[in-house]
């Protein structure tokens, strides 16, 4: 099992190995009567069967887990040493334990899923070849994270999928928008991590050690002997600091903004990255490390607060904007702030269920936005659709499945955790997380709009486009391979089934040992003390939504537009994402980029630029001057010799005397 798991955990990085190899290899002269298209198909063959086995790998560790199979006890590698000093030292290996493997088999089952689904939907892309090499590092680099025994390893995996995403995000480089959306990814990320990483060194400093099981056996130590030398306020900066780089990652209300422009890559990207590796980073981390977060409530106070925030500030943007794959962008953040909400309450293992859930619904509704936009000619305006539930039947059935299990309908994968999460904020000790399941609640409504939007808008009524092109575009529109719809029934099954067998499971106890658990959220699992009102809410309203959604998108589309002439302040600041990017360029980019055109004026060009020129001006004057002692005539150069005699010999005279 211990050789398995290393397996299971490298054998992306080395199916993109293989890939990048091809390269290398002259195919087209070694085997100059095969297609051009041959080492594509190698990439794409070495690329997805490596992570279909990782896959296989992975479930069947998770599955021995299960005490009613192999009973396997969690265990640990280590791999080599890294690093040795007399103090501290750093391995690289690998954690499995129940939290692990539970990332594993999202990690692995979605980029499975993904790749597969790539074959089919980058197949006439000239650079497939490379995008499945940025897609298997991409895993990698996740399941190096998420294995990791110590917090270097995981940073070290932390920064390999922000480059991964930057590569693929601005994969198609010849648009600007790309270019754009992939270095605001990067420098966003980049300050959050620079947050994260004066959290590590402070936390190296404190316990001597970044490896987990040091931490949380000093930790728990420290806050029984009640030690004076590990303090509040230190414990609370480290956790604050971290929370910011998990902020930054997972996308959360402040740090948020790189993630919807994110879509501006190829949608498996786009599923990839919002249902399975960059953005539960940060919920990963914050539960990886719960023992820390327990021991700085006021720190867990902020994170809940942070992603109430965000599920109601992302719900209210996804009501209105036009682009296909945006409103889905900001459902993941919505979604995300549900996790960290419950992160916020101490529901660490709710937190998990979502997350897996999530992975499952989120990831079948992003590539289920890529089979419309494939079948309707990279169309993404949901404003120029409609009437597509014919030419895309299988299609619009499993955006159905995606949207119920996204809006919390039963017996689908979302009702299941989203109304853990909201249960556990309002069952928190002395009414602390009530105002936060009043905002999940209010979001809860509001993400069965949005979602059910796409659903009326794109495939019933009438096509909305009456554009000559539009028609065309609607004539020609048509249901995707078997490539792109076998993954999306796989993900739809997960999205139908997951939360029902993670219940079955016992969905709290089963992280027992790996997370934190409180008393009160195992005891909730019974749901013996919930009202029943607080326990029916986000379902009742959830109905609500799409009753509402029906009425606006699918028989009166008039009143959406004229609710959105009377209520103009309302619709224009969700339209236009609440001015956050806005208010960014205003506080940040304007002011920078000032700067740096005042230190391009006068630093570069006046000083440095003058210094260079200048030097090089007063060598070619000097230059000038001394040219003209050359002029090329015999008697001036026999006078210059002679003179320079006399002057010699009368120096060596005068010295002598």
């Amino acid at each position: 099992m211990e050789n398995l798991a290393t397996l299971t955990i490298l054998l992306p990085g080395l199916g993109a190995l293989a890939a990048a190899l091809t390269y290398l290899i002259p195919f087209q002269r070694a085997l100059p009567f095969t297609k051009p298209s041959l080492p594509h198909h190698i990439a794409m063959l070495f690329t997805t069967g490596s992570v279909l086995a990782a896959a296989a790998g992975a479930w069947t560790i998770f599955l021995s887990l299960q005490p009613t199979t192999y009973n396997l006890q969690p265990f640990s590698l280590e791999w080599f040493t890294w690093l040795a000093l007399p103090t501290w030292q750093v391995s690289f290996g690998a954690l499995i334990d129940k939290l692990s493997a539970t990332m594993l088999i999202v990690v692995t089952t979605v980029s499975a899923c993904v790749h597969v689904y790539s074959v089919g939907y980058m197949h006439d892309d000239p650079s497939r070849r490379r995008f499945f090499i940025y897609l298997s590092a991409f895993t990698l680099a996740m399941l190096l994270l998420v294995t990791a025994t110590n917090l270097v390893q995981m940073f070290l995996g932390w920064e390999g999928v922000g480059v991964c995403s930057y590569l693929l995000i601005g994969f198609w480089h010849h648009k600007a928008t790309a270019n754009a959306a992939a270095i605001k990814a990067f420098i966003v990320n980049r300050v959050a991590d620079a947050a994260m990483l004066v959290g590590l060194f402070l936390l190296l400093h404190t316990f001597n050690s970044l490896t987990y099981a040091d931490i949380f056996g000093q930790l728990a130590q420290a806050i029984t002997n009640n030690e004076s030398r590990i303090t509040n306020h230190d414990l609370n900066l480290i956790a604050l600091l971290i929370f910011v780089g998990a902020m930054g990652k997972s996308a959360q209300f402040g740090l948020h903004t790189w993630l919807p422009d994110a879509m501006e890559g190829p949608t498996p990207v786009s599923a990839l990255i919002h249902a399975a590796t960059m953005v539960t980073a940060g919920v990963f981390l914050l539960c990886r490390l719960s023992p820390l977060y327990e021991a700085t409530p006021a720190v867990l106070h902020l994170v809940g607060w942070v992603g109430a925030i965000t599920a109601i500030f992302a719900a209210t943007v996804g009501l209105t904007q036009r682009d296909i794959k945006r409103v889905i962008a900001y459902s993941t953040c919505s979604q995300l702030g549900y996790m960290f909400f419950a992160i916020g309450v101490s529901a660490y293992p709710a937190a998990m269920f979502h997350l897996t859930t999530h992975a499952f619904f989120k990831g079948l509704l992003f590539l289920g936005a890529g089979s419309v936009i494939h079948g309707m000619h990279h169309e993404q305006d949901i404003f120029k659709m409609g009437a597509l539930r014919k030419a895309l039947p299988i299609t619009y059935g499993l955006m159905w499945v995606g949207s119920l299990a996204l809006a919390g309908i039963p017996p689908f994968a979302g009702f299941f955790s989203k109304d853990l999460i909201l249960e556990s904020a309002y069952m928190a000790p002395n009414g602390a997380g009530v105002p936060l399941y009043l905002l999940g609640t209010a979001a809860a409504f509001l993400t069965a709009v949005y979602g059910f939007r796409i659903i009326f808008m794109a495939f019933n009524g009438k096509f909305q486009d009456d554009s000559k092109h539009g028609h065309h575009t609607f004539e020609h529109a048509h249901e995707s391979p078997l490539t792109m719809l076998i993954p999306m029934s796989v993900l739809g099954f997960g999205a139908l089934a997951s939360g029902y067998l993670l219940s079955a499971m016992g969905h709290l106890a089963w992280w027992q040992g790996a997370i934190t658990i409180n008393e009160h959220h195992t005891a909730l699992e019974a749901a013996e003390n919930i009202p029943w009102y607080a326990a029916y809410a986000p379902l009742l309203l959830g109905v609500a939504g799409i009753a509402l959604a029906w009425h606006f998108f699918a028989v009166h589309r008039n009143k959406a537009k004229q609710a959105a002439e009377t209520f103009t302040l309302a619709y224009a600041i969700s339209l236009n994402k609440w001015y956050v990017d806005e208010f960014y360029n205003f506080l940040w980019v304007r002011p920078t980029a000032a700067i740096a055109r005042l230190l391009s004026s006068v630093g570069d060009k006046l000083l440095i630029d003058g210094t260079v020129n200048g030097t090089a001006a007063a060598a070619w004057a000097a230059g000038q001057r001394l040219r003209t002692t050359q002029t090329g005539l015999v008697y001036h150069y026999g006078f210059t010799m002679l003179a320079a005699l006399v002057l010699g010999l009368g120096y060596i005279l005068w010295r002598s005397l």
